[in-house]
């Protein structure tokens, strides 16, 4: 049996300057931890993207062209400060408000993605949530907004590239490391690839 090939994206720090900068991102190093000893079965590819509006989903673009990746699944990493909450997003927005600014110092108007529709994960996330509380989670969440950013700009960009590969995509939002430590939250994170790399293999054996 082939390997299952997930593409996992993260990002680093954001909002220097801000109230409140976050300067330790655990998705970044979570993707990487997760490439160098995926779960059994697993094939990992992690790439860490710029917390900006207009390169990050140039940045997935252009990664996703390189043929050797072929991927199954798209798994998009970020953070979030609500409490020690792993949330599963199940929809993004093409048409985000202006309000917060990237590390380019820019809105989200900067790179509307004119005419797109929102879009959704075709991916049941009931199964994806119980893997996370298997893999230790105390409190997870699905949710329909995914907050406005640059993680709901790189969600629509991941959903779209997916439709173009023919692979699902879904997207995770991380609580602070200083709510849930690295290490845990890998153990968290590991659950929820292994559960999607079980889901491709099924769709694939239908």
């Amino acid at each position: 049996m082939r390997t299952t090939r997930v593409v996992i994206t993260g990002f680093g720090p954001f909002g220097a300057g801000g109230d409140a900068p976050v300067t330790e991102n655990p998705s970044r190093a979570i993707a990487f931890e997760l490439e160098r000893e995926p779960p059994t079965g697993v094939e990992v590819f992690a790439r860490e993207l710029s917390v900006t509006f207009e390169r990050a989903p140039r940045e997935l673009a252009e990664w996703l062209s390189t043929s050797s990746l072929a991927p199954d699944v798209l798994l998009g990493l970020g953070v979030q400060s609500r409490g020690g909450v792993f949330r599963l997003e199940r929809r993004a927005r093409a048409a985000l408000g202006d309000g917060r600014r990237d590390n380019d110092g820019l809105g989200a108007g900067t790179a509307r993605v004119e005419g797109a529709p929102d879009l959704a994960t075709e991916l049941d996330l009931a199964p994806l949530a119980a893997a996370l509380r298997a893999g230790g989670a105390f409190d997870v969440q699905l949710s329909d907004d995914a907050g406005g950013y640059v993680c709901e700009r790189v969600y629509h960009a991941l959903l779209e590239q997916g439709r173009r590969l023919g692979v699902p995509a879904v997207f995770l939002h991380l609580p602070m490391v200083a709510q849930v430590s690295i290490v845990e939250q890998t153990r968290v994170v590991r659950a929820l690839v292994s559960e999607l790399a079980r889901t491709v293999v099924a769709r694939r054996e239908r």
